[in-house]
């Protein structure tokens, strides 16, 4: 009689199967972990990055003075990590060329002493700025994401000086901005990601009322408070490679427009005494 039961090769071929199936579920869980992973992260950079643009379009809207297109910058010094421009690897910015937004804040008195603050937000590339950072500065090393960006700050008091216009201003807007360092706005902005544009700058009818006027295509120099541009749109895109593709965060571009409220409104304001 034939005895019933298991022999080594079922045994053999069930263990094989039961590997199989396991692995199939292992995969299956981490490919869930990953896919939920990478969710919450996508969530959380649309969410920096909607701040940090809410903070750009408040400074924009209490600025004085707002630097138009053509005007070149050059900010911090040469060697700064944190003003190195990812275009042309220099500290120097042209506004309306390079993704920069720059700005005067009204006159206030620091020490004793009446300043003006000069603002700008700008990208940096990822990799420069994990190489040299140190502390909070440092985002974090993330190899595959190397070449994307991060969106900085820069801020820096300057002082009004003798030359003073009715508003605050001193009456020759600086372009070269010394000393100081940027610090870090928001993480993984898509490279190019940073859009910036410019719809109107300000102008004067014949009575000295403030209008809005085309920008022009190379502002005069030396450059003043009646120059400023206007309007200001902007947009930002994260982008995150993740499994060897980039997935763009959110799908679509989050746009902003801005529009100062402490521009003059009659050219006496901004007419040197």
């Amino acid at each position: 009689m034939h005895r019933a039961g298991i022999t080594l090769i079922e045994l053999l071929i069930s263990a094989v199967i039961g590997v199989a199936i396991l692995g199939l579920i292992a995969a299956g869980l981490r490919s869930s972990s990953d896919s939920l992973r990478f969710v919450q992260n996508s969530q959380l950079l649309t969410e920096d990055l909607r701040n940090a643009g809410n903070l750009v379009s408040d400074y924009l809207s209490t600025a004085a003075f707002i630097y138009p297109p053509g005007v070149t910058l050059t900010v911090g010094s040469a060697g700064g990590y944190t003003v190195r421009n990812p275009i042309t690897n220099t500290n120097t910015w042209r506004i309306g060329q390079d993704p920069a937004i720059a700005l005067l804040q009204p006159p206030t008195v620091e020490g004793g002493v009446e300043v003006v603050k000069f603002v700008m937000i700008y990208p940096l590339n990822r990799g420069w700025v994990v190489g040299r950072a140190t502390g909070a500065e440092n985002p974090g090393p993330d190899p595959n994401n190397n070449d994307k960006w991060l969106l900085y700050i820069y801020e820096r008091n300057i002082a009004v000086g003798t030359s003073r216009l009715p508003n605050g201003l001193p009456a020759n807007i600086p372009t070269t901005i010394e000393g100081s360092s940027g610090n870090l706005l928001a993480d993984y902005v898509q490279p190019g990601g940073f859009g910036v544009g410019f719809a109107n700058c300000l102008g004067f009818d014949e009575t000295g009322v403030a209008t809005l006027a085309p920008c022009p295509v190379a502002p005069p120099l030396p450059l003043r408070a009646e120059h400023s541009a206007v309007q200001v749109r902007f947009s930002l895109q994260g982008e995150i490679r993740q499994g060897g593709r980039d997935s763009r965060v959110p799908a679509n571009p989050l746009l902003f427009e801005a529009a100062p409220r402490n521009l003059p409104k009659r050219l006496t304001d901004i007419t040197l005494n």
